[in-house]
């Protein structure tokens, strides 16, 4: 069975869920003087035994907490999360586009040419991100770029294009003439959108013959990143994935976005299967292990929003009195001991491994989803790896910066001091040095020097 890929899915994860994501991008933090860094792992320089295995990174391995203020239930603040277009009241998500980012707009007319390989294709005093969108998606084209206010770009990307070179948000400061609310770029930046139209390097996903793969975990503690992960390995294997969960064929984002949702697991036809459990047997019914491991002070908190806001249809400030609430300390001490075990049984119980922190594919996505993919051993032609990792970059790429446009759906919920309880948190502390040393014990890429939590 083959499907095709109808649109840019990958964008708006959290919001097409209904999560809260839960991470300080670098422009936030450099623009906002309240928001301080609430713990860092600061890496003492001892002499690490060296490993003859390359996937260990050359990383230290003594990890040192240092204290910031507690949280004290009520230092939170909101931004648009930059993902979805907004159109008239009642329009949802279903919208032709998502916004990627505010661009560059090349200096020269040649050069614009070569990077916006449409043209521009309109110019009007009455100009909106809808107007750019369809007027592109008629044309076929699988970017939109507004800037200047009037002006209407097309294009489609090849290879490393200098399109997707995204910066400040905040230099994207037109209003559109026919939708003030909306940004129409800058004088010397573009607003780009994603069309709905399929980027045919990697549109084609399906799923294979009963038998035809092998059995592999996609492991996780939650809200660890699996869900973009699975994105990224679909489309770069052109593979579907499965999942051993079946309540998530309940929720129309999985629904909607994994096809093999539905379908028996234990059937081998799906690339690699999405699980957050860790009992021995079920470890051990697996032939290979892709571990996805994320920092538990971001995670756990970001679970406990995700649950009121997408298990229990409450809201963000039912997270907030949960975690005012006595019930928290003694949920952040179970979570705690989860997170660990996740780690520590999936390690030491697989049968073969490789371990992607979320850090590291927030940072390189394409490095490591070229690991990944080699684990998987799946050949895959660099411009469908590429393809990829255009159509689902990571938050950091587009999430750059603390003035954002108005015509974008959804918040991002930010808690300006740090939300555990101290015994929390000696336990949390002691799980990471355990869980790094583990990762050191078996030759396996140790955790993020800098592991820190920026805001929660």
């Amino acid at each position: 069975m083959t499907l095709r890929y109808l649109g840019p899915v990958c964008i708006g994860l959290g919001l097409a869920s209904g999560f809260i994501l839960l991470y300080l991008s670098q422009g936030v933090e450099q623009r906002s003087e309240t928001v301080q860094p609430l713990r860092r792992w600061e890496v003492k320089k001892d002499t690490a035994t060296k490993s003859t295995n390359s996937t260990v990174s050359a990383r230290a391995h003594r990890l040192v907490p240092r204290r910031l203020p507690a949280f004290n239930g009520s230092s939170y603040y909101k931004v648009s999360n930059q993902t979805w277009v907004m159109g008239p009241p009642g329009v949802t998500v279903d919208m032709p586009g998502v916004y990627r980012g505010c661009v560059p707009r090349p200096k020269d007319e040649v050069s614009l040419s070569e990077v916006v390989t449409g043209g521009l294709v309109e110019k009007s005093p009455k100009m909106t991100v809808e107007v750019c969108l369809r007027r592109c998606i008629a044309e076929s084209f699988t970017y939109a770029a507004l800037s200047r206010g009037m002006e209407c770009f097309c294009s489609d990307v090849r290879g490393q294009t200098a399109l997707l070179n995204y910066t400040e948000s905040a230099n994207c400061n037109i209003s559109c003439p026919g939708r003030s609310q909306q940004g129409c770029g800058g004088l010397e930046y573009m607003s780009l959108y994603r069309t709905s139209v399929p980027d045919t390097r990697c549109s084609d996903v399906r799923l294979n013959p009963v038998g035809s793969l092998p059995l592999i975990a996609l492991a996780s503690y939650p809200r660890s990143g699996s869900s973009w992960t699975r994105l990224l390995i679909e489309r770069a294997t052109g593979f579907l994935t499965g999942t051993v969960h079946p309540r998530e064929k309940l929720f129309s984002f999985f629904d909607k976005r994994f096809p093999a949702v539905r379908m028996d697991y234990r059937r081998n036809q799906t690339v690699c299967v999405k699980s957050h459990f860790y009992t021995l047997s079920h470890i051990q019914s697996f032939e290979r292990t892709i571990l996805l491991v994320r920092n538990p002070y971001h995670s756990i908190v970001s679970e406990i929003f995700r649950i009121h806001t997408v298990e229990t249809n409450g809201t963000v400030n039912d997270s907030l009195k949960f975690i005012r609430s006595k019930a928290w300390e003694r949920y952040t001490l179970k979570e705690a001991r989860r997170w660990r075990d996740t780690a520590i049984q999936w390690i030491t119980k697989t049968q073969r491994i490789m371990v992607s922190h979320y850090e590291d594919r927030q940072r390189n996505t394409y490095e490591e989803l070229a690991k990944i993919v080699k684990f998987l051993d799946v050949p895959v032609p660099q411009e469908r790896l590429l393809c990829a990792v255009q159509e689902c970059p990571s938050s950091t790429s587009r999430f750059l910066g603390s003035i954002l446009p108005a015509e974008h759906l959804g918040g991002r919920l930010y808690l300006r001091q740090n939300p555990y309880p101290a015994k929390t948190r000696v336990l949390l502390d002691s799980y990471i040095k355990e869980v790094n040393a583990t990762l050191q014990k078996h030759n396996l890429t140790t955790l993020p020097s800098d592991y820190s939590v920026e805001a929660f």
